[in-house]
């Protein structure tokens, strides 16, 4: 029997990649800048912000919270790492002024309404917590679209193929 050089390396990588989809989902990893407590609400909230809908995932599927952890354990400048645990305490406190409880032990309910009540002065923040509103928000939406999730399922984004049409490009003539 011959086999190609060719064939081997094909039946080589097949081989090797093999493990790799069959791997169950490994559990999510462990926080590196955020505390656990502190992780559990950025992944909420960065959910409530981005829900799963019909077309594609949320951003807890996308792996926001892990994203914006990842980032801020990098982080050069010690500024933002400090607003972000600044404005996680402020939420929690608005929380506790409000319901009585901390923003997870609060019921889906409870949430979306502390949710909203800082979202509604986004335009002219004055609370510590209306404040992380817009942080959390744009943090949330930087790290959904450079996901997969973001790109491919919610944008549809294909790579770069023809798109024939009406539009299909600059004409500089």
């Amino acid at each position: 029997m011959t086999i190609s050089r060719r064939d081997m390396i094909q039946a080589t990588a097949a081989a090797l990649a093999l493990p790799a989809l069959a791997k169950a989902p490994s559990p999510s990893p462990k926080p590196l800048f955020f505390t656990p407590a502190e992780f559990a609400l950025v992944d909420e909230m960065s959910d409530m912000i981005i829900p799963t809908d019909a077309q594609s995932g949320g951003a807890r599927a996308a792996g926001v919270a892990a994203f914006i952890d990842a980032r801020l354990a990098e982080a050069f400048e010690k500024d933002e790492p400090l607003r972000w645990r600044a404005g996680i305490k402020a939420v929690e406190a608005l929380s506790q002024e409000i319901h009585a409880k901390t923003f997870m032990a609060s019921t889906p309910e409870q949430r979306l309404a502390l949710l909203t009540r800082i979202a509604a002065a986004e335009s002219d923040p004055k609370t510590d917590a209306e404040k992380f509103f817009g942080q959390i928000k744009g943090a949330t939406i930087r790290a959904y679209y450079a996901s997969k999730i973001g790109i491919h399922d919610d944008q549809r984004y294909k790579g770069n193929v023809i798109q024939p049409g009406e539009y299909a490009g600059y004409d500089a003539t």
